[in-house]
Order: structure tokens, then sequence, then C-alpha cells
């Protein structure tokens, strides 16, 4: 019987790892090398201050990592950004990004950092584009925050702020163009209008202090894969695949 279950929990395993190894990861930044972060990610607006970031030992998501990379706006009212373009259009694409919640709940409360989505090479040439991020707006205490261009209006999501920990935050296009956020794995929010395809990937934070929100934000683990679905990363509490591979462990061991 014991050879049975280890038979039928090694066939599991190996079809849910199939979609994983078909997978094409084009684009990942742990956020542990400033060299690496630094040649990827460019100011593409001329005439635009570039973002002030730093690689921070505060909070870390990578497995075996030191740092997440720290938004911080020296300069107050004035919007700062960093984009990273595509060579190709991918479609189907899925985004996957980890955002660092200290907790509403403890008072803390990021106003303006955003994780932004686009079909151009930026905000200001894209015909489709998304922010997905905290805002210190009190319409949206204690959600994330979801603006979509073509609807010109924000959104806040189901998902709440309260606790602190990683968010996973995702943005799914599909083969038929049709365009998703989840957070924590929750279906938050589809687009007005379908995509083309993805051309650009960005982050951002706008420094005001009128809100009592603090300025400092942690991003980590950035992946884009070509595929509607993203294999399991290796520290998500939600990963399924090294769960059953923990009971098939626990099974051989008895």
């Amino acid at each position: 019987m014991r050879i049975y279950t280890l038979f039928v929990l090694a066939i599991i395993f190996l079809l849910c790892a199939i979609p994983s190894l078909m997978a094409e990861r084009i684009f990942y930044d742990n956020f542990e090398n400033k060299t690496y972060t630094n040649d990827s990610w460019k100011n593409l607006k001329q005439g635009q201050p570039q973002l002030e970031w730093e690689l921070s030992e505060k909070y870390n998501h990578t497995q075996g990592g030191k740092t997440s990379i720290k938004l911080e706006p020296k300069d107050i009212q004035i919007w700062k950004d960093m984009w990273y373009v595509f060579d190709s259009h991918p479609k189907p694409a899925h985004i996957r990004f980890w955002f660092y919640e200290r907790g509403w709940k403890n008072k803390v409360k990021v106003d303006q950092q955003y994780f932004m989505v686009g079909d151009g090479t930026t905000d200001t040439d894209s015909s489709n584009f998304c922010q997905i991020g905290q805002t210190g707006n009190p319409e949206h205490d204690g959600h994330y925050s979801i603006f979509d261009s073509v609807a010109n209006a924000w959104f806040h999501t189901a998902t709440t702020t309260d606790e602190p920990r990683w968010v996973k935050m995702e943005f799914v296009l599909l083969k038929d163009g049709t365009a998703k956020i989840f957070v924590d794995d929750n279906d938050e929010y589809t687009f007005t209008k379908k995509w083309s395809y993805l051309g650009t990937i960005g982050l951002a934070s706008y420094g005001r202090t009128d809100r009592s929100g603090v300025l400092d934000g942690y991003w980590d683990d950035v992946e884009v894969f070509d595929t509607e679905d993203a294999p399991a990363f290796a520290v998500d509490s939600n990963d399924k695949i090294p769960a059953l591979w923990g009971k098939i462990k626990c099974n051989l061991a008895e």
C-alpha cells in the first residue's frame, strides 16, 4: 500500500512540475546585485529625475538572499520611476512580484509606492497601463490600490493590509489578451480592455507627507514568465510542489 501511495504521489508531483518546466523566465531581479539592478532598470523619461533606490537589508524575501529594493523619495511632490523594457512583446505573460507589508494595524502605510505594467516603454506611450501598490489615500485605507488607464479609474483590492508579511502580487496576461491582477492568489481585478502584449514593467514612488504615510517601501523578487502560469516560488507559503515533496519524504522515512 505504501509503494502504491508513493507511486501516486510521484505521478502527481511530476504532473504539477511539467507546467513549471515549460515556462521560460524571461526576466528576474532578486535585488541582491546593485550592478545588475542598475543595468536592468532605466529612467526612460527625458527631463524626469532618476528614482532614488538602494538595496536594503532591512527586509528580504529571496531564499538565501540578504536584501530587497528600497524606494524612498528624497524630494517631496516629485514623481520618480524606473523601467525595464522587453525586447520582444510577450503574450501570454505572467509577472510575479513581492511587496513588504509592515501592517496597517501597526499604523504603517506607504504613501505612493507602485509596481507598473504597460504595453509600451513607459506609462506615457502605453495604450494599456496599470499601477498596483500602496497609497495613503484614505479611500483605500487597509487595501492595495489598482489603477486602470483605460478606465481612468482607481480600484482597491479586497485583500486587506493589516498583517505584516510579504505580499505576492501578480499581473497575468492570458493568450486571448485578457489581463488580470491577483494579490496573495486572490483574483482582484480584470482590466477593461484586452492587451495586445506586454511591453514594460516599472517601479515608482511619489513623496508626500500630508497623509501620514511613510516614504520608504520595499519590493523583492520580480519575475516575468512567457506563460499564463508561473512555477511555484521556492519560499511561497502556498507552494504546493515542495509541500507534496515533503509528504513523500515523510512517507519514505516511515
